[in-house]
């Protein structure tokens, strides 16, 4: 089971700042892409907590829309959240998938069934899998779910779709907390995809694998390579 952004689709933080400047750009706001980031990610801590233990679910538009709107009353910029929040979503639904993605979803599929867990809202997680070509036997996102990692009820629920066992589950994620803590509180193995070489903070369990792409998740999956 794979996350999607940060996983198998392409956009990272400098792409968010980038994004940001776009939506500062289109309604002509003066302001620091990057602050306008980091003021957003804090008001995704305020609102629902989604990279701690216990978020809180909201379809990601309207959460999007209330993060934009304190950002903007803090900065004292005259934006529009919801414009701002619909060009937000644009984005994410436009990404374009890692290069190791598509081969490695094909490589591992005759051998696994596949599926998709990401905090996303339904359409413009599945404009984004459609634009890349990527299939996957079972998609599940937080709208569905009506739960965000790393809450275990996501997993939970995947499992239940899956109709397997949560402990024969392997869930393949970037982040730490929502990728390996949400999982391993759920049952379930997780495979840590470390692209940056970033240090696992200290409070997040150890996850069962560690890999620096998913090339190298297919060599240890995949027997007769």
């Amino acid at each position: 089971m794979f996350d999607a952004y940060g996983t198998v689709i392409n956009f990272t933080e400098p792409d968010f700042i980038m994004t940001m400047a776009e939506i500062c750009a289109a309604q002509g706001l003066e302001a620091d892409a990057a602050e306008v980031w980091r003021r957003f990610l804090r008001a995704s801590y305020l609102m629902r907590s989604e990279h701690h233990a216990d978020p809180v679910y909201k379809r990601y538009d309207q959460a999007w829309a209330d993060q934009f709107e304190y950002v903007f009353k803090r900065m004292r910029l005259a934006g529009d959240a919801w414009a701002a929040a619909r060009q937000f979503k644009a984005a994410l639904a436009g990404a374009s998938a890692f290069p190791d993605a598509q081969p490695v979803i094909e490589a591992l599929r005759p051998h696994y069934r596949l599926a998709l867990l990401s905090n996303a809202d339904d359409d413009f997680l599945t404009e984004c899998l459609d634009r890349n070509g990527l299939r996957f036997d079972t998609v599940v996102t937080s709208e569905r779910a009506e739960a965000i990692k790393p809450n275990p009820a996501i997993f939970e629920y995947l499992a239940r779709e899956l109709d397997i066992p949560i402990t024969n589950i392997l869930y393949v994620g970037d982040n730490p907390v929502p990728d390996v803590l949400g999982p391993v509180r759920a049952g379930m193995k997780c495979a840590w995809v470390n692209r940056n070489g970033m240090r696992k903070p200290r409070n997040i369990p150890q996850p069962d694998v560690r890999v620096r792409s998913l090339e190298e998740l297919v060599g240890l999956l995949v027997s007769d390579r």
